[in-house]
């Protein structure tokens, strides 16, 4: 930093009809070749201008031979550029212009006085009074400060030195804010790149986390798998085991039964052997009486034998009792190797479906500790993201914005689905200066006409479109066209109320747009503007409505009807809560009064609007009529109103489906099968309303009467008609 150092330069001296001398205004073109020859200094490559010693010196400071005699002219009140003021006590007080109309009652220097008033003069002069930071507020300190670094001569060394200090920190501060302001752009375009990389890892984590959480159902349900066949087997390996043992206890009591029967046998032989031993023998002694010594000896060896017999039967019985027949044998060893076998099969099948039981908990238990990892990334990423948050511009609440554009905030979270900020804040500015379509897409600049096409000046063209020259495209925004609409719906109305409806909406649009610019090519041009914004902002309930109501597609009563049905609700309700504190009522009482009002309307809209009104002002300890039913200059309402047209909407809805059920079999419908089908829908419905419904219905466009439409048709004017059942008050 190079600083040129002070020279002291004499300057002619300029009167000026015996005041002050203005300074040169800053950074003037002018100025810039007779501050060529002033002292200056140069700060980071900046050249700084010292202003002359004579440009706030009074004349009269130069004159010869006279001296400020201060403090001794306090007394006499010789300052500079004062003036005399009347107190309420009757007394002169001097007042300085430096003092801004206060009393000036310190004396000052002759030199101090001049510096202060021009000080305040400039100040004034360039509209920066308020102590605030300001370049030029800076420049005139700093001009004040070296005309008194100039006059005094002898602390001139330090102060200029004092001076310099100042602005070469000025200079370094200034170079430092240059310098941050890169990088704080950089920081939000930083910031912006941050939130798109968590979002992408946020989903990534999320996709991960589902494709781990279907793996980890997928292997629960094959573990459960698994383990109800391993149970199945078991249950089937006890049930082999149970009917082998069965089958063996069936045989062992049938062995059992078997040895019985031979022990029988062999004892009903023994006794027929012993009754024929003992005929034999009595046989013989009837034969032979006389050999009783043979019948002895026969009956001795006969006990022999049955010893013998009895020893043997007893042999049998020990070493052969557990023996079966053959046959059974090979039966129960084929049937025991077939379970066996079967066995082993299912220990091998259970071996199998352990192992793989073993190898998927080893996968789920690597899993979980995949999950955990990854929640202990998500973990530090979250922190990351808040430490991130916590150095940031915190984010806009988007959601805020659904509630002020054309659509809500379903439409509003269409339109900006994973969307950037900065694409959000694109469309929340083309939503409001028509650059989207109705979809939210923004529309290029090439769609836009700079001309309008005409139409022609034929009978079928509306009035305030009939023309067959091209008019300029103003490119309304959607506050102007909603403006401009609500201007004409007041002026309509007020009309009608004094010469009823004799004229169309569109010669009235053009009548009063001719009466408001002056002439016929300004009407034409603002109808066409009007007409196409209309249809460019047709996602707009009002601007649709107007627009189907100005081609003739709906009947204007529509609006009207509406229009009259809030105001004269809420004129009603409003005048019933005078009686109130503030005009505010509370739940229950703004409850009875819709009931009282509203008596067609089903309990269940009763509780919906109330939930309406009460989320309008949630902050409310009761309800403010007033502010309830407050419209904008754009004929937009509150959530209360709009849910109270949503629900005519529904009625009509409701109504025009109940005579589409009585209509459907026709081919074709004429006047008085209209008039039927209302009344069989709606035996209350007053004539004059049934009239007007039917010659609407039936109206062509030239406004003659169609004899007959078919039904598609006639459906199609009861939606652009008035045609609703919950639209009067009660008396």
């Amino acid at each position: 930093m190079e600083v040129t150092p002070y020279t002291e330069t004499e300057y002619s001296l300029v009167r000026t009809n015996g005041s002050a001398q203005r300074l040169p205004p800053i950074h003037s073109a002018e100025s810039g070749s007779r501050n060529d020859n002033l002292p200056s200094y140069v700060i980071n490559n900046t050249r700084y201008v010292l202003q002359p010693s004579n440009v706030i010196r009074d004349a009269a400071d130069h004159q010869v031979g006279q001296l400020d005699s201060w403090p001794a002219n306090a007394s006499g009140g010789s300052g500079a550029h004062r003036g005399l003021a009347l107190t309420t006590q009757d007394r002169l007080v001097p007042v300085g212009a430096n003092l801004r109309g206060k009393l000036d009652s310190t004396p000052k220097p002759r030199f101090l006085a001049i510096i202060e008033e021009y000080l305040y003069s400039e100040l004034k002069a360039l509209g920066v009074e308020e102590p605030v930071a300001n370049d030029a507020r800076l420049q005139v300190f700093r001009e004040v400060f070296s005309a008194v670094i100039d006059d005094f001569k002898t602390y001139r060394p330090l102060l200029s030195m004092i001076k310099n200090e100042y602005e070469m920190m000025l200079v370094h501060l200034n170079d430092k804010v240059h310098e941050l302001e890169p990088l704080r752009h950089r920081l939000v375009l930083l910031s912006d790149e941050c939130d798109k990389k968590l979002m992408q890892f946020r989903k990534e984590e999320r996709d991960d986390m589902a494709l781990l959480k279907e793996e980890k159902k997928r292997l629960q349900q094959m573990i459960r798998h698994l383990t109800n066949q391993n149970q199945n087997l078991e249950a089937n390996i006890q049930r082999l085991q149970e009917e082998v043992s069965n089958q063996y206890e069936l045989y062992r009591k049938e062995l059992d039964s078997r040895k019985l029967l031979i022990n029988d046998a062999n004892d009903l032989r023994a006794q027929q052997e012993k009754h024929t031993d003992v005929k034999e023998a009595v046989d013989d002694q009837g034969a032979k009486k006389e050999d009783t010594i043979m019948m002895k000896i026969a009956l001795r060896q006969a006990r022999k034998d049955l010893d013998i017999a009895l020893a043997k039967i007893t042999y049998m019985e020990a070493n052969y009792n557990d023996v079966v027949p053959r046959r059974d044998f090979v039966t129960l060893e084929a049937k025991s190797n077939e379970y066996l076998e079967r066995i082993k099969e299912f220990q091998e099948l259970i071996d199998n479906q352990t192992r793989d039981i073993e190898q998927l908990r080893t996968q789920n238990d690597n899993l979980r500790e995949d999950i955990q990892s990854l929640q202990r990334e998500k973990d530090e990423l979250s922190m990351k993201n808040e430490n991130i948050h916590e150095g940031m511009t915190p984010r806009p609440a988007w959601h805020l914005a659904g509630e002020v554009i054309d659509g809500g905030v379903e439409r509003w979270q269409g339109i900006t689905a994973n969307k950037t900020s900065q694409e959000k804040l694109v469309a929340l500015l083309n939503e409001f200066t028509g650059g989207n379509d109705e979809n939210g897409n923004q529309t290029s600049s090439n769609a836009v006409p700079d001309q309008l096409s005409p139409r022609g000046e034929g009978e079928q063209v509306p009035f305030h479109l009939r023309s067959t020259k091209s008019v300029k495209n103003r490119r309304l925004t959607r506050r102007d066209v909603a403006v401009l609409i609500q201007e004409i719906w007041t002026e309509r109305r007020s009309s009608n109320n004094q010469e009823g409806r004799a004229k169309t909406l569109s010669e009235f649009v053009y009548e009063y747009l001719r009466n408001r610019y002056g002439n016929h090519n300004t009407a034409i041009e603002m109808g066409y503007n009007l007409d196409y914004a209309c249809k460019r902002f047709k996602h707009n309930e009002n601007c649709q409505l107007f627009s189907q109501i100005l081609s003739g597609e709906a009947d204007e009563a529509i609006y009207h009807t509406t229009k009259n049905l809030i105001e004269q609700l809420a004129e009603r309700v409003i005048k019933e809560s005078e009686t109130h504190p503030n005009g505010s009522v509370t739940i229950e009482q703004f409850t009875e009064m819709l009931k009282k009002y509203l008596p067609d309307k089903p309990s269940s809209d009763i509780i919906e609007l109330v939930a309406a009104a009460e989320k309008e002002q949630p902050s409310e300890e009761q309800i403010a009529l007033a502010k309830l039913f407050s419209v904008d200059d754009e004929d937009n309402y509150g959530e209360f109103v709009r849910l109270l047209k949503r629900q005519l909407n529904q009625d009509k809805q409701r109504y025009i489906h109940d005579v589409q059920e009585k209509i459907e079999n026709s081919n074709s419908v004429n006047a008085k099968d209209m008039e039927q089908a209302i009344r069989a829908v709606n035996p209350h419905i007053r004539h004059n309303e049934l009239v007007h419904i039917v010659q609407w219905i039936f109206e062509a466009k030239d406004g003659s009467q169609v004899p007959s439409m078919n039904v598609h048709d006639v459906l199609q004017r009861l939606q652009n008609g008035v045609f609703y059942r919950q639209h009067t008050l009660s008396s």
